[in-house]
């Protein structure tokens, strides 16, 4: 497991010009469609050059929709690091619940939910992306338990859970109803539950 240290200057620098770029990439995909968008107009609205746009993502869509670097190794790490008394799902919860507590205060997040909700045929895009977390969630759960990463409970408890924070997402109302953190924690717990059969309305 990585050993955490203190982020230094140039780190954080380095973390504010990538979240520049994102925000720009995400604020002009949603004001003009992503075709309108260039690669050039994303480095004037963050105030970069083309040249450290480069430096970061390889194309104007890795802008607008790869998660921060490191973040699947995050995740991973935090799961495997919950108390071992925890069962892998409880500690997978807890962990995206965690996370997206974390994204869910900064901009980029909404920003690229919204992007999604307003453009679903921008869905796509994201799968690499998707795949990723999974990937790491899948790893987690076979460090976890002990089992090969093609186990059918390790396969089966990393999509369970990766299904459950997309249909939490889905039911997300930015302005109306709960929040996403409060959906996602409420959708983690009916999966914990077994998906109990709730009492039928009217």
């Amino acid at each position: 497991m990585k050993t955490n240290r203190p982020e230094g200057l140039r780190d954080r620098k380095k973390r504010a010009t990538r979240r520049a770029l994102q925000s720009s990439a995400l604020a002009l995909f949603r004001r003009h469609g992503p075709e309108a968008v260039t690669v050039e107009s994303i480095c004037a609205d963050a105030d970069v050059s083309p040249r450290t746009f480069f430096n970061y993502f390889s194309t104007k869509d890795e802008a607008a929709f790869v998660l921060e670097e490191g973040a699947p190794e995050l995740i991973e790490e935090r799961i495997v690091a919950r108390p071992p008394e925890e069962t892998p799902l409880e500690a997978i919860c807890a962990v995206v619940v965690e996370r997206l507590s974390e994204l869910a205060n900064g901009r980029i997040w909404v920003e690229r939910m919204l992007l999604l909700r307003e453009r679903p045929e921008l869905l796509p895009r994201v799968v690499l992306t998707n795949r990723a977390v999974e990937d790491a969630v899948t790893r987690a759960v076979a460090a976890r338990t002990g089992l090969p990463e093609n186990d059918l409970y390790v396969r089966t408890t990393a999509a369970a859970v990766f299904a459950t924070l997309q249909a939490a997402i889905s039911c997300w109302q930015p302005d109306a109803g709960p929040d996403a953190v409060t959906l996602v924690s409420q959708a983690a717990d009916l999966l914990s539950r077994g998906l109990p059969t709730p009492p039928r309305a009217g």
